[in-house]
């Protein structure tokens, strides 16, 4: 399969319109049912601005081969393919009635289309001035004569991305430095980590960068322009989610934290803390609740607008947690008048719009962010479901991911990846929470014998039943409309508990039971050690060790003490402040039950075993000394 499958140019006249001009290799299968191209391909007030750049979604028909606009799960391949294209607008005087707007456009499936942007500004700049279609053919040919996979077994074809999504989600939890300058310098380190063997054959095309990721060079018009790719892809992110290349991305996360809810309407599934819902918590409702978002801004450019859609989507699906947005969702990254029909047809979608005339007709969505003005809005025609109670307080999941994300981002100069890490933990925390109120059971649990569940205990975990009453009741419309949209596969939690099931398909909420332990107290009645019993019994093999592993990085901290600590004393978060989990397992090395200290030690040699489990783990005892010494007495006596 080529990098990109096509080029194609349009050309704005203010006489004529927007309009295609050459396609290559070919004319695109399905474009007599894709007419509106050139109209979402040239923005609206793209007369404003030198350049621009435009996106949207395609879906390719198994059964024709034609790409269409719409998602349909019954005859569409899995994935989607982005149409991403670059306007330029130059002035020219033979244009007495404006500017001449040309763009260039590739079609590709690589979630990283933005890193060819140089080169294609380049092509665009030299087929301006000569309108010579051999330059866009040379364009097709230097990326396509690439290889970007990362690499190839040669026995039995597997690439890199075939590696699972818990330890793809591991690798890009784990976000301490070390392991960024192990994989960039050892490199017999970074091949057992991506789990490439003797027998494998590095791409050599591609060259290892020290930030998780590689580079490639394309040739082209005898320059050799550099293009990085991620090292790891996953579920439903565009572009590079352990290392975002947008450099827009951190103040554009605060624009959204720093929004106003505008409107007076209330909703039970939006507002659940009244008008002072914060908008990020609004967002993620609205999200989970299939309800139709709309992004405008008309004083700024369709980038920007599509810039904090992608945004929004890295940190809803919390790089891999939730999934299916790209297809089952309706994303429309920039769209305009003409495809008000379109809207309508969908029962959720995510638009972006250059276009003020969607602001004043609230029928066509049910949550608009207005950029400009920094703003969300509800509208007026959303059904209310049920009575309007809002809570009065705020539950502790919500408290404690507000707390923790505005520490790190407007009192510490934290890196991207925490900031993520955060949403990561956060959205995982409040989908378990929505799935509590049917504890992993009936449809969410398949009818399926080989499963064995070890330890009774499921779901999210509540410290008494006092709050849990409270916390289920407050996001208890989310959690019905929630589970609706799993049930119909319009969304994908991809933790969910069969999927963390070892070889011998045994079962244990291991995030259920960490927790219990995390939070124990006089009052409780935990036997831990039956917990740290049935953890060591799930431990087989390295698949179990790296979902022990992720599990304890998802975790969250109880609160934000750790992080004011590290503050004010100048100091840098600590490996224990980003991972809570692992520490909760090294401090039972003191427990008084020598049965648990055994359990635990014997947990942390199958640990050992796993080469990045047993790499983690070396990190953690030789940051805390009084861990290591203790790992090595209870091992030596």
């Amino acid at each position: 399969m080529p990098n990109i499958e096509y080029i194609i140019t349009a050309e704005f006249h203010i006489d004529k319109g927007p309009s295609l001009v050459f396609q290559y290799p070919h004319q695109l299968p399905g474009l007599q049912n894709l007419y509106f191209l050139p109209e979402l391909m040239l923005p609206d007030q793209i007369h404003k601005r030198n350049e621009d750049y435009t996106l949207f979604l395609l879906y390719r028909n198994l059964n024709t081969g034609e790409f269409q606009y719409l998602y349909n799960k019954n005859n569409c391949e899995p994935d989607p393919y982005f149409l991403y294209t670059i306007v330029l607008n130059l002035t020219n005087d033979e244009y007495k009635r404006g500017s001449q707007v040309k763009s260039l456009s590739i079609l590709t499936n690589l979630s990283f289309f933005k890193n060819f942007k140089p080169v294609m500004m380049i092509c665009l700049d030299l087929y301006f001035k000569s309108n010579d279609h051999h330059i866009i053919k040379q364009l097709y040919k230097s990326i396509n004569e690439k290889s970007f996979i990362i690499s190839r077994d040669s026995l039995n074809g597997m690439e890199i991305n075939d590696i699972s999504l818990i330890k793809k989600l591991l690798i890009t939890s784990i976000l301490d430095l070390p392991i960024n300058d192990k994989i960039y310098y050892d490199e017999n380190f970074r091949n057992k980590i991506l789990g490439i063997g003797k027998s494998q054959i590095i791409n050599p095309d591609l060259f290892i960068r020290k930030d998780l990721s590689f580079n490639s060079i394309l040739n082209f018009n005898e320059m050799n322009i550099p293009i990085r790719i991620p090292m790891i892809n996953l579920p439903d992110t565009i572009g590079d989610y352990l290392n975002p290349t947008d450099l827009n991305f951190k103040p554009n996360l605060i624009n959204i934290l720093n929004s106003k809810l505008s409107s007076s309407i209330l909703n039970n599934e939006l507002t659940i803390y009244g008008l002072q819902t914060p908008p990020i918590i609004i967002l993620i409702n609205a999200i989970l609740t299939g309800k139709k978002i709309l992004v405008m801004s008309y004083e700024n450019s369709s980038g920007y607008i599509i810039d904090h859609i992608l945004l929004i989507l890295k940190i809803i699906t919390g790089g891999g947690i939730l999934s299916g947005l790209l297809t089952r969702y309706n994303i429309f990254p920039i769209i305009d008048v003409s495809k008000i029909e379109l809207l309508e047809e969908c029962d959720s979608f995510i638009a972006g719009t250059i276009n003020p005339f969607f602001k004043n007709n609230d029928k066509l969505w049910d949550l608009l962010y207005d950029l400009d003005l920094n703003e969300f809005i509800i509208s007026s025609n959303i059904e209310t479901p049920g009575d309007n109670i809002i809570k009065s307080s705020i539950i502790s999941e919500d408290a404690r991911f507000l707390s923790n994300l505005q520490l790190s981002i407007f009192n510490y100069n934290d890196d991207l990846t925490t900031i993520q890490l955060i949403f990561r933990r956060h959205i995982n925390e409040i989908i378990r929470i929505l799935l509590s109120s049917k504890n992993f059971n009936n449809n969410l649990l398949p009818n399926n014998k080989d499963l064995i569940l070890l330890l009774e205990g499921i779901g999210y975990y509540w410290s008494s039943d006092t709050t849990k009453l409270l916390e289920i009741s407050c996001y208890q419309l989310i959690s019905k409309k929630f589970q609706n949209l799993l049930y119909n596969e319009k969304l994908i939690y991809n933790l969910i508990l069969p999927n963390l099931s070892n070889e011998l398909n045994l079962m244990i909420d291991l995030h259920y039971h960490l927790q219990s332990l995390n939070n124990v107290s006089i009052t409780t009645k935990i036997n831990e050690r039956e917990i740290w019993f049935n953890i060591l019994k799930f431990l087989i093999s390295g698949k179990s060790l790296e979902i022990f592993l992720l599990i304890t990085y998802l975790i969250p901290p109880n609160s934000s003490t750790s992080l004011q600590s590290s503050i004010a004393h100048n100091g840098n978060i600590t490996i224990f402040d980003k991972n809570k989990g692992i520490e909760l397992l090294l401090i039972n090395l003191f427990n008084f039950d020598d049965q648990i200290k055994s359990n635990i030690i014997m947990i942390l040699q199958e640990l050992e075993d796993n080469f990045l489990c047993g790499w983690c783990i070396n990190l953690f005892l030789k940051n805390n000394l009084i861990y290591e010494i203790a790992f090595n007495e209870l091992i030596n006596t």
